[in-house]
């Protein structure tokens, strides 16, 4: 993920209904990565610890890290960010352009 505003962002990632810091149910109150201006952040799996993860992978629901740790299918295939700015900052305010393409953007395709 890429910060293209001009303030830090936190973005809280899961992944199959996991938060991919801890592997655990996500929850809108966990922590995130906070990621700067301009910085990228890539998440290759779920966080075991400090410096190793466990990488995602493709497998059926049953085969899926979310049913063989926790037995919880529900979630399985969706993929959830949030994303909070620093109080009382505004981070569209330099970007004027992005926010006009959001707001006026098709919410589907048009078929050719």
């Amino acid at each position: 993920m890429k910060n293209r505003c001009k303030s830090a962002l936190e973005i809280v990632a899961s992944v199959d209904g996991l938060d991919v810091q801890d592997g655990q149910s996500a929850s809108f109150s966990k922590r995130g990565y906070i990621v700067e201006p301009g910085k990228t952040v890539g998440i290759e799996g779920f966080r075991t610890s400090y410096s190793r993860v466990a990488a995602f992978k493709f497998s059926s629901v049953s085969n899926s890290y979310a049913n063989m740790r926790h037995g919880n299918t529900r979630n399985v295939g969706v993929i959830g960010i949030a994303v909070f700015t620093q109080k009382n900052v505004n981070p569209w305010t330099w970007m004027p352009n992005e926010v006009h393409q959001r707001v006026t953007a098709k919410p589907f395709a048009t078929a050719p």
